[in-house]
This record gives C-alpha cells, sequence and structure tokens, in this order.
C-alpha cells in the first residue's frame, strides 16, 4: 500500500511538472512574441524614416539639377516645364521633412527654403504659361536658389555618410524627442541638423504668386507588326536568340499582358552545371524578343570598353537590326550596358528608337537585352526639312552655353507625339549640356545634363 501511495505521488508530481513547464513555455512564447513585435514594430518604423530621408535626398537633387537647367533655358515655354517640376519636387521634398522625427521648430528655416522654393516656382511657372521671359531679377534669385540647394544637398549627403555608419538612427531620435538636439554633446544628429540650419540663416524672403501642371499621356506600341505567334514559335525564337549551342528545357513561367503582350519564358542552360536559368520574353505578336537576362556570375573583366560596343554591335546586326548608334553606357558588376539609338542615312538622330544591350566583360557574351522602348516606338517614319536653319536655331540658344556641336534629331514629346529638333551640344559651368531647339518653330524643347565618370555616361 505504501508502494501504491509512493508510485501515485510520483505520478502527481510528474503531472505538477509538466503542466508547470507547458505554463512557462507559454510565458516564454507570449514574452518572446511581444518582444519579436516590439522590434518588428522598431525596424518599420526605422525603415519608414530613412525612406522619408532618402527620398528627401533625391527630391533636393532634382531640386537642385532643374534649376540649373532653368539657369540655361531661353524659352518661356521650356522655363514653365521645369518650375513646374521644381514645385512638385518642392513640395516633395517638404513631406517628407515633415515625416523626420525632427521638431519644425529645429528646422523652420529650412522648411521656409523648401515652401519658399515651391511657391516661386509656382509663380514662374505661370508667367511662362503667360509666353512670358524671365528677367534677370529672376535669374538672378533662381542662381541664388540653386546655391542655397546645393548647400542643402551637401549636409544631407553627409548625413547620409552617418545613417549609413549607424552613428544617425531616426528611431531613437523619435524616443529621445526634442532633447535630441538640445543636448550640449556635439553627436552626429545635433551637428548635421545644426549646420542645415546654418545654411539659412541669412536665407531671404521671396515674393511669389500661381501655380502651373501638366499631363502626360500613354502610348500604343507602334513597332509591332506580322501575325499572332503560338507558345512553340516562340520558343523557337528564345532558342534561337540565346544559341542553340547553349539553350535547353523551355518552359513558360506566365504570360505577360502589359502594353505589349508577351510569352514570359525561362531558358534551362544544356549543362545545368553551367549557370542558371535565362529569362526571356517574346512578344506575342511578331514574335519579337522584348526583353532578356541572363543572370550568371561574371568573375573578371577583360575586354576594353570598345571590344564590348565592337560585341554589341556585331550581336544587334546579326539580329536583325537596322542602322543604330551608340549614345550612353554604364558600367556595372563586370558588364557594359550599351544604349543604342536609331539613325537615319541622312544621320538623323532618332531617340524614341531606342534599345539597350548588356555585354559580359570576361568573355563578351550578351547577358541583357532591353527593346520595349524601340518596339513601343519603331516605324518608318517622313521626317520634314527643317523649316529654321542651324543658324537661326543657334540664336534660340542660351549664351551661356559655348556650343561644341550640332546634330538633326528626333525627341519624344509629351502625348505620345515626336518631334524634329536641333540638338546642341554645349557645355556650361564644367558641365556638358544638349539644348534641342524646335527645327520648325525655334521653340526649346528640351534640356539634359549629361553626367560623365570611370562607369559610364548618363543624362539627367
Amino acid at each position: 500500500m505504501k508502494l501504491f501511495n509512493m508510485q501515485l505521488d510520483r505520478k502527481q508530481y510528474h503531472k505538477v511538472a509538466v503542466v508547470l513547464a507547458a505554463a512557462l513555455i507559454l510565458a516564454s512564447f507570449f514574452g518572446y512574441n511581444t518582444y519579436t513585435e516590439k522590434k518588428q514594430y522598431q525596424t518599420f518604423l526605422q525603415n519608414s524614416y530613412q525612406r522619408s530621408f532618402r527620398e528627401l535626398v533625391t527630391n533636393v537633387e532634382n531640386i537642385k539639377l532643374l534649376l540649373e537647367k532653368a539657369e540655361v533655358s531661353a524659352s518661356p515655354q521650356q522655363s514653365s516645364a521645369l518650375m513646374s517640376q521644381t514645385w512638385m519636387q518642392s513640395y516633395s521634398a517638404a513631406e517628407n521633412l515633415g515625416q523626420l522625427p525632427i521638431t519644425h521648430v529645429s528646422l523652420s528655416k529650412t522648411e521656409k527654403y523648401l515652401n519658399q522654393v515651391g511657391d516661386y516656382s509656382y509663380s514662374l511657372s505661370r508667367n511662362g504659361a503667360r509666353n512670358k521671359n524671365m528677367t534677370e531679377k529672376d535669374m538672378d534669385q533662381i542662381s541664388k536658389l540653386r546655391a542655397y540647394a546645393g548647400e542643402l544637398l551637401g549636409e544631407l549627403h553627409k548625413m547620409e555618410e552617418d545613417v549609413a555608419r549607424g552613428e544617425i538612427r531616426f528611431g531613437e531620435i523619435r524616443k529621445k524627442g526634442r532633447l535630441a538636439l538640445r543636448r550640449a554633446s556635439k553627436d552626429a544628429v545635433e551637428v548635421s541638423f545644426g549646420n542645415i540650419e546654418d545654411k539659412f540663416s541669412e536665407y531671404p524672403s521671396l515674393i511669389y504668386d500661381g501655380p502651373f501642371s501638366d499631363n502626360v499621356i500613354e502610348g500604343k506600341p507602334k513597332g509591332l507588326d506580322g501575325e499572332d505567334v503560338s507558345l512553340e514559335k516562340a520558343k523557337e525564337k528564345a532558342k534561337k536568340f540565346v544559341g542553340e549551342d547553349k539553350a535547353g528545357r523551355i518552359i513558360e513561367t506566365s504570360s505577360g499582358k502589359g502594353k505589349i503582350h508577351t510569352y514570359d519564358l525561362e531558358v534551362s542552360p544544356k549543362d545545368k552545371e553551367k549557370g542558371n536559368p535565362i529569362n526571356i520574353d517574346i512578344t506575342k505578336k511578331g514574335g519579337y524578343v522584348l526583353w532578356m537576362l541572363n543572370p550568371r556570375d561574371i568573375p573578371e573583366k577583360k575586354l576594353t570598353d570598345q571590344q564590348a560596343s565592337d560585341k554589341a554591335k556585331k550581336f544587334l546586326k546579326e539580329q536583325g537590326f537596322g542602322d543604330l548608334t551608340e549614345t550612353y553606357f554604364l558600367k556595372n558588376d563586370n558588364t557594359t550596358t550599351i544604349t543604342f539609338i536609331g539613325v537615319t542615312k541622312d544621320g538623323v538622330l532618332i531617340y524614341p528608337d531606342l534599345l539597350k544591350v548588356k555585354v559580359a566583360l570576361d568573355n563578351g557574351e550578351i547577358v541583357g537585352f532591353d527593346a520595349y522602348q524601340y518596339l513601343m516606338s519603331h516605324r518608318k517614319r517622313d521626317i520634314p526639312k527643317p523649316k529654321l536653319t542651324e543658324e537661326e536655331a543657334r540664336k534660340k540658344v542660351s549664351p551661356r552655353i559655348k556650343v561644341e556641336r550640332v546634330k538633326l534629331a528626333i525627341i519624344p514629346m509629351p502625348g505620345n507625339k515626336e518631334q524634329l529638333c536641333y540638338e546642341f551640344k554645349g557645355k556650361y559651368n564644367n558641365f556638358d549640356y544638349f539644348v534641342y531647339i524646335n527645327a520648325e518653330d525655334g521653340s526649346e524643347e528640351n534640356i539634359l545634363r549629361i553626367i560623365k565618370d570611370e562607369n559610364g555616361t548618363l543624362t539627367q
């Protein structure tokens, strides 16, 4: 009997132990779950603040660029468009600044600058819409605004570096509130925001009025012709494009239904050990290659820029493309992406007919291809003779720009339209610019700034 009771006691003890262990596990689970949710929320806040900050930096970069373009604009219409864009960027910048966990009092001068840039841009855009040219006073004011934008951008870039190093965490600033900016210690946050405010200590008031806006109309593809092709025909096209000696199994991953309907295909290499599947989109109408990407590793660079260009040109010729000329390029991860545009026998540049070829710099293999814009725009064109002579068009270019070269060019316009222009390449303040003057009426249609470095040539 005693032995029976001892066994019973052991059983009861075991049950109690199990219950206590379960309770401990449950408590630990809820505790960990609460901790995890808290960490996730903190991470969410931090990411939200960092996103607002990154967008603020981009906004200010765009403000500076647009004001630089306005300095070399010579037509009311173009100036109006530039000022309208400046207002939108200023408004967005003020919104993103307001999302940061910093008191408005602490950044009142910076907010004032952004708001007044926007409002002043409003005023100038309305004047441009009324065909009023900017006065010298306006141009002087724009130059001052651009200089302040440069100062602000410089400080924001410094803050970017501090954020990247983890010296600034906006989530921590939120916890500490206003005191974060009142501490005597010279921490990164206090110094950075203090420097920004100091830049605007002498910032003047402006007089302004008026709004302006524009609309963009979406287009439809013009470069597609021929009958619809079957899935099997699309697979054959993909195999030929990639290389029959390289292509193995081909499957359809999805069916694209954007502006250009496509078969979205995945091409496995014959030797699965030699690479990842290649993704390629074939248009349902006509069976054209819209896009291709080969995500293989490219361990080293052996080819020069010229050799990469020659590989790309040879590839396009083999694929049956007509007259094209290269414009810009970008180097990244041992590849070079080269942008080509159309060109007529008479040398007129056709910017809407644009495509990109990505070349691997280890062996010259084509590892990327994008013909979306080409297929959206390409067609047979009747190009009119310009009504203005080159000399007449040159007079429409700002005297601030030192012109180095002139060509005729077709450029895309809002509303899915195109315009024949004189393309003037020149310099101002050590930057290269392209200025496009309407060959029919002399309007200044667009301004591009050229950015060159060791990694390529791009436009802004």
